[in-house]
């Protein structure tokens, strides 16, 4: 019974072998997905991104210039904090599109 216990014991302490996955692309979720719509369906007007930007992205922490970040690092700010301002689509097209008018190229 001891020989049973001390192999089960060996056994279970060894290294597991999990597969690696390194050809998988993430998809955007599509609540995030629909920040974007196609192009042409809504007119892109950054005056309104600079205002909206300077109004509501200021609420809850120091507003950062778009020159801080390059456009690829925007890219991805910008989805996380869409949702948490509440900005419909439109909205969000036009922050998008000043933010990365003005952004590091």
């Amino acid at each position: 019974m001891k020989k049973c216990w001390l192999i089960l014991l060996l056994f279970s302490c060894q290294k597991k072998a999990v597969p690696v996955i390194t050809d998988r692309q993430a998809d955007l979720p599509e609540k995030i997905a629909s920040i974007y719509p196609p192009k042409a369906t809504v007119p892109v007007d950054t005056l309104m991104g600079n205002r909206l930007f300077t109004t509501r992205c200021g609420r809850c922490h120091g507003l950062p210039e778009p020159k801080q970040f390059s456009k690829e690092k925007w890219e991805t700010i910008l989805p996380l904090m869409f949702p948490r301002s509440r900005f419909n689509n439109e909205e969000a097209l036009h922050v998008r599109a000043y933010v990365l008018a003005n952004a590091v190229k």
